[in-house]
């Protein structure tokens, strides 16, 4: 079963490393990132 991964935060290097440290997980699947609750809700 996969995980689908949403992140939001507003430091750039955070979203990245955790998408570096997931990115080779079989059962994530990445489906983007925000900056912030707005831009979250919008998507």
């Amino acid at each position: 079963m996969a995980v689908n991964l949403f992140i939001v935060d507003d430091h750039y290097m955070v979203i990245e490393g955790i998408r570096s440290l997931l990115q080779n997980e079989s059962n994530i699947v990445w489906l983007g990132h925000a900056a912030n609750a707005a831009s979250c809700l919008s998507f």
